[in-house]
């Protein structure tokens, strides 16, 4: 008997060691790559990387972070690799593939890829003057890339035949590989040009502007192309492979951004989508869309306009003025004061933080004599132009004198102004309303266009911090204020409409819904934004061996909590970093402390953080600067 239970133990025994070693043996075959279609396999992300399967050999569509689980596939050697777009999270395994690889990329991404032209990038992208901007670059660039991937490239490779497409809009520099190989399915490699139907990741890359649909429209020339090749799969970075009515998805997403695309107009949107737009005139025609060069016009008795300058004097010949923009605004002024006997220059205030509508205080005559007022809000990134990344700042700062809160009147001889905050272009934006000649007037910055020039807004893009509610709920300001006079800035003031602000108002609240429609997490604040994981400062001066502290921010607009890895991606400089984070709704801040090499050279130097959410690349380009000091 006690023999009978012996061999029944050891039986047993057997059992459960042959399980654990089966186990054991399935966990080392297991791999991050999974076969998506015969010779073809995905990546399982973050971000996906495919690979086209020939014996031992493979070829990639661009390159994820991890690539020896390819060996558990048979693969020896990797072939080469081509990349559909220059952004970080395609780029990731550039670095760690083997010496000799062959890496091409879009002709165009050269200007986002080469070690020299990445290097002037982050040089000359903070702060952002202009906004023409690139998202998601790599920190340094790569050597020995060729730049050869063209429209209409074939490319053969082991009975496989590659057709490139250019496909910008995610990317500026973007194209498509569309890959068959003899009966098999006709594969289109997408990267970032498609997520989901009727998605997109990161929607702002599409923000090549701030005011107009440039990149939204080249993103929906490109679902035309893909719906024209009619492939049987899709192959995204961002986004599950789709199988199954490919056309159908292409087709989806391409009519949610044609009406985003659509919508970045509220001048198509008055005009073409509501009708019967009302009439209302410019108060100084003349100066519309002009820089400020042209002669001084006299919108009444005591306000003048040149561009974006306005003028206002008082009973007693002094000055207050709004918005000076280079030295052609001091020039301006100075003739101004000598033709028409003006008094000495007392306050000048700026509506936005964008420097065009600033940058002239510094060669206004007299700085210690007159005043410099903004809401609190816009003078923040103006005084600190290094703590955010936001465009159009001057890396010269200014120092203010009254910094009042929304809400706040402030009085300037017989004058009243009241301060609001007005975002819509830009979130650093202030309304100003105060009685001129008679006149309620609103001044509302670069917020508000007349109908018929710069499609009727300042417009929104992610960059700005600007979104469509932001638009509805200043423009439900200016139509309850009912002004007389909209004293809209660059030469268009304009009679006050009421119905043209319903219409704007309505226009907010239409553009939202369609944002939101488009985006993975249904709300466009939260995806949209660039900047919903970010450092502060932005830029640090340092010295070899310092220790920096910043503080991690992270925006959460959802409604339920959202656990967040983000990762700081030292390059050696610094040691990497990670951060586990339970964000609740509303912002989250923590502090980080980055100690710097002693050996780390002087110069610039980009460190970026990656955010994973749910599995999933989160889609905020985030990074920090630091300038070592020599």
């Amino acid at each position: 008997m006690r023999l009978r239970i012996l061999c029944v133990v050891f039986c047993l025994g057997l059992l459960v060691i042959a399980g654990w070693l089966g186990q054991a043996s399935q966990e080392k075959t297991m791999s991050t790559w999974n076969e998506i279609a015969p010779g073809v396999l995905r990546s399982a992300g973050p971000v996906a990387g495919y690979a086209l399967i020939a014996g031992d050999k493979a070829l990639l569509i661009d390159a994820p972070t991890d690539t020896t689980d390819l060996a558990k596939h048979g693969v020896r050697r990797i072939d080469r690799v081509l990349l559909t777009h220059y952004h970080r999270g395609v780029c990731a395994g550039l670095g760690t593939l083997p010496n000799g690889v062959k890496i091409q990329a879009p002709k165009k991404a050269e200007e986002w890829l080469s070690p020299k032209a990445v290097e002037k990038y982050w040089r000359e992208s903070i702060p952002l003057r202009g906004s023409r901007t690139a998202y998601q670059v790599v920190p340094v660039g790569f050597d020995n890339i060729d730049y050869a991937l063209v429209d209409g490239l074939t490319i053969d490779w082991e009975g496989w035949t590659l057709r490139v497409l250019d496909t910008p809009g995610h990317a500026l520099a973007h194209v498509a590989i569309i890959a068959s190989k003899d009966k098999g399915p006709r594969i289109a490699f997408c990267g970032g040009a498609f997520t989901s139907p009727g998605k997109l990741w990161a929607p702002y890359t599409t923000d090549w502007d701030h005011w107009t649909d440039a990149g939204l429209k080249p993103a929906t020339n490109s679902l035309h192309t893909l719906i024209k090749v009619g492939p049987d799969l899709i192959c995204p970075s961002h986004g599950p492979v789709v199988s199954k009515n490919a056309a159908g998805a292409l087709k989806d997403t391409l009519k949610a951004i044609e009406e985003i695309a659509f919508l970045k107009s509220f001048e198509r949107f008055t005009k073409e989508r509501l009708g019967n737009a009302p009439r209302y005139a410019f108060l100084a025609k003349e100066q519309a869309q002009s820089n400020g060069s042209k002669p001084w016009t006299r919108v009444s008795e005591h306000i003048w306009l040149t561009g974006n300058t306005y003028v206002l004097t008082s009973k007693d010949n002094t000055c207050l003025m709004i918005d000076p923009w280079d030295k052609r605004s001091a020039d301006q002024f100075a003739k101004l004061q000598k033709d028409e006997k003006l008094g000495p220059l007392e306050v000048v205030l700026f509506s936005h933080a964008h420097f065009d509508h600033y940058d002239g205080v510094h060669y206004l005559p007299d700085r210690a004599k007159f005043e410099v007022w903004a809401l609190d809000s816009v003078a923040g990134p103006i005084a600190e132009p290094f703590k955010l990344r936001a465009p159009f700042l001057d890396a010269r700062t200014v120092k203010f004198d009254k910094t009042p809160k929304d809400g706040d009147t402030l009085p300037w001889r017989e004058y009243r102004f009241r301060f609001s905050h007005l975002p819509g272009q830009s979130e650093f934006t202030m309304g100003v309303e105060t009685t001129i000649d008679g006149k309620c007037c609103y001044f509302t910055a670069d917020n508000f266009f007349h109908q018929d020039m710069f499609s009727g807004s300042g417009g929104w893009m992610g960059l700005n911090r600007s979104f469509p509610p932001l638009y509805a709920a200043s423009a439900k300001k200016v139509l309850d204020a009912a002004p007389d006079w909209v004293l809209a800035e660059h030469g268009g003031p304009f009679e006050f409409s009421a119905e043209d602000f319903r219409r704007r108002v309505e226009w907010g609240r239409v553009s939202a819904k369609a944002a939101d429609q488009l985006c993975l997490s249904g709300n466009h604040q939260h995806d949209w934004n660039p900047h919903r994981v970010h450092v502060e400062p932005l830029v640090q001066k340092a010295n070899p061996g310092d220790k920096i502290e910043a503080v991690l921010v992270i925006t959460n607009l959802l409604q339920q909590r959202e656990k967040l890895s983000v990762t700081l991606e030292g390059r050696g400089l610094t040691k990497d970093q990670a951060w586990e984070l339970d964000v609740p709704p509303g912002t989250l801040r923590r502090v980080m402390r980055v100690p710097l090499g002693r050996d780390i050279r002087p110069g610039r130097h980009v460190f970026t953080l990656r955010g994973i959410s749910a599995g999933q690349l989160d889609g905020s380009d985030a990074f920090m600067v630091v300038d070592v000091q020599p």
